[in-house]
């Protein structure tokens, strides 16, 4: 699922940059923007050493320092679908310093960044940076509530959570952050009031939206509202086959409901995925006992 959201992030330009495609396929013109699309159709292959070469190509020409802080933005982006992490690093700082108090995109990918690698204080102080910069930005309080929530600090969080929702008051997105944080800190209930509002907002991407499943059921299931919670996670698992958080969600909610079978059946699932996970192991030899 993360690969596919950063994916995302990656072409979503790519149906406007395919115009250009038919002049990429023998030599790579001087022109930036063409370095762009020959990358962008690189990454679209996931030939990720492909794009980096050509996005590193195009840094040795004559561009603009827009242009320049482009390409870096985005061979970092890339760097980071190839777990090159030190590159994407150093691409993301490179293009927060050329043009990071006028281009809100190099705070948020730096941020996001951090963020993916676990590096909560960092990605807090990129979005606390940026959130200065470009105050009527609200993914930069959302980002900050993202990385205050993984901090275990909810009730910070969930006020950056309410500036980012006060400044675009039509985003599920910001409410679904808001909603985690009121089901991570023990708030099932008005949790659920949150994940209904993003719901009905919409447009949230598909991972969001797995994301919003999964917390529905895991806030059903601390209610002890057994059937609605295995519904929620069934959609997940629609969503996700593959998600061991949602599974090991599922089973609980199988056992709580006597539906031991099936409790089973998800905990194997989840063994098969992921050998020896602990929670998985512990339900099953539980179960045996009984």
């Amino acid at each position: 699922m993360k690969l596919g959201l950063e994916l995302r992030r990656v072409l979503s330009g790519i149906a406007f940059l395919s115009v250009l495609l038919p002049f990429c396929s023998t030599a790579i013109a001087s022109d930036a923007e063409t370095y762009q699309t020959a990358a962008a159709v690189a990454v679209s292959k996931l030939d990720f050493d492909r794009a980096i070469q050509i996005y590193s190509k195009g840094l040795e020409q004559q561009f603009s320092l827009k242009d320049r802080a482009e390409l870096l933005r985005m061979r970092g982006v890339t760097a980071q679908l190839a777990k090159r992490w030190d590159q994407a690093e150093a691409d993301f700082t490179a293009a927060v310093e050329m043009v990071g108090s006028t281009d809100p995109r190099a705070y948020r990918d730096r941020g996001f960044f951090y963020h993916h690698r676990g590096h909560f204080e960092l990605a807090l102080a990129d979005y606390t940076a940026a959130a200065k910069l470009f105050p009527d930005n609200g993914a930069f309080p959302n980002g900050q509530g993202l990385a205050l929530m993984e901090q275990g600090k909810f009730d910070e969080a969930i006020k950056r959570f309410d500036e980012a929702i006060k400044l675009a008051p039509t985003s599920g997105l910001f409410t679904l952050g808001r909603a985690e944080a009121y089901n991570r800190s023990g708030r099932p209930q008005t949790a659920l009031g949150d994940y209904d509002k993003a719901m009905a907002l919409g447009h949230l991407a598909l991972n969001d939206t797995y994301r919003l499943r999964v917390g529905v059921g895991a806030a059903h299931l601390k209610l002890k509202n057994e059937k609605a919670a295995i519904e929620s996670l069934d959609k997940a698992v629609e969503l996700d086959p593959n998600s061991i958080t949602a599974l090991r969600y599922r089973g609980l909610a199988y056992e709580r409901a006597s539906e031991l079978d099936r409790a089973y059946r998800d905990y194997e699932t989840v063994l098969r995925l992921h050998p020896g996970d602990e929670f998985a192991v512990k339900q099953l030899q539980r179960l045996r006992a009984k």
